[in-house]
């Protein structure tokens, strides 16, 4: 099976359907031939006076199309490995396509269509809909185009047209490409919209309709990569600076980069853990851990917990919620401790996972060779002198 064809990334994200060049040029998905170019020849007199032109009835664009937008969405449709992709994202109504799907089969598609079309519009700001619709929106077409993906008419469908549209371009692909590139294309908006954090505790819930389908299942979490590793990047930013102060015994300040940084940023990681590997969300929840539980120690040892009380014992609750079960006695035990202000021998502190030392230790000193050969020697050394801090701030 050959690589999608380079249309299924052009239309990612939130331009899915605004950039269909069935919504542009409002031409039906069976058009071919002199009614295309006839087509385009009204339009091309219509935007030598007028601004812009509406385009397909259906079309998500409210202000049009400009002439420009019009010209490429009329030179892509002449790529049939393009047009096809846009065929299956858009309208087929009543269009004769001379397929042999089921009854009810181009209906089904068009609901599909117009619920995933409509959900993104409206959480884009097109039309005053309320999040609680929204929900049924996406839902209904998360359920729609898992059943249509899932159905071996789809397959059939698509090798007639690709038959049909009889163009020596699509003799490298097979059905299974497009196939193989929908379920992604259909996700794609979902990463545009992570990037809002105050939609990702939506957004989670939303995703969870959709993880339902096994053929959205497998490609979601990375439709989410870069929004993960964004999430984990601030977090280790802010573990930095929280074992930093520890470490120069700042245990007040420590204290509020946790409360103020760490915990909001871990809160945001736990939007997205459905999207990482079980693996590396213990280990960040083991890391977060540790911080707190050091952090917190620290500060009765240094004889300051008297001031610090309840922070201190929301702290510890905090921990005794993320830790993963190979931590929870040992934090439960040391709740127990702080609560009753028992002395400090009573509680333990705990080590960071050597497995997670030896990541972190790697990928700085990877990282100090990189920017010693672009950014110089001293940017070498800062980041390599960092990657011991991140490891070794909560051990000692």
């Amino acid at each position: 099976m050959k690589e999608s064809p380079a249309r299924f990334a052009d239309l990612a994200g939130l331009r899915l359907y605004r950039r269909n060049i069935f919504a542009v040029t409002g031409l039906p998905v069976d058009a071919r031939g002199p009614a295309v170019r006839r087509h385009r020849q009204r339009l091309d007199a219509r935007l030598a006076v007028e601004k812009t032109w509406a385009g397909d009835k259906d079309s998500p664009v409210w202000d049009g199309y400009r002439k420009d937008e019009v010209r490429l969405a009329f030179e892509e449709f002449q790529d049939p490995r393009r047009r096809l992709v846009d065929e299956l994202t858009w309208y087929w109504r009543d269009a004769d396509l001379g397929c042999a799907c089921a009854p009810g089969t181009h209906e089904r598609h068009d609901e599909a269509v117009r619920a995933h079309l409509t959900a993104i519009e409206a959480e884009t700001g097109h039309g005053d809909m309320p999040a609680a619709r929204r929900a049924g929106y996406w839902s209904d077409a998360a359920d729609g185009w898992a059943a249509l993906l899932n159905s071996p008419g789809l397959r059939g469908h698509i090798a007639h047209r690709m038959t049909a549209l009889a163009d020596p371009r699509l003799d490298d692909h097979a059905p299974d490409d497009f196939l193989a590139g929908l379920p992604g294309l259909l996700l794609s908006p979902f990463a545009e919209l992570a990037g809002d954090r105050s939609v990702r505790p939506r957004l989670a819930e939303v995703c969870a309709d959709w993880t339902d389908h096994p053929v959205f299942a497998k490609p979601l979490p990375d439709v989410f990569e870069d929004t993960v590793e964004d999430s984990v990047d601030r977090l280790k930013d802010a573990l930095r600076t929280a074992g930093e102060r520890h470490e120069a015994g700042q245990h007040a300040d420590a204290l509020a980069t946790l409360e103020e940084r760490v915990l909001p940023a871990y809160a945001e990681f736990e939007l997205l853990e459905r999207f990482v590997p079980e693996s590396r969300s213990e280990e960040m929840a083991h890391t977060v851990t540790v911080a707190l539980n050091n952090v917190a120690l620290g500060i009765c040892e240094a004889g300051l917990q008297k001031p610090l009380r309840s922070r201190l014992i929301e702290a510890m609750e905090a921990a005794s919620r993320i830790a993963p079960a190979r931590d929870q006695a040992q934090i439960d035990e040391n709740l127990r401790a702080v609560r009753t202000g028992a002395a400090p021998g009573a509680a333990q502190q705990l080590k960071p996972s050597e497995c997670l030392g030896c990541v972190v230790l790697l990928a700085a000193i990877a990282g100090g060779v990189v920017a010693g050969l672009t950014a110089g020697a001293a940017w070498a050394t800062g980041i390599i002198i960092g990657g011991f801090v991140l490891v070794g701030m909560f051990a000692s």
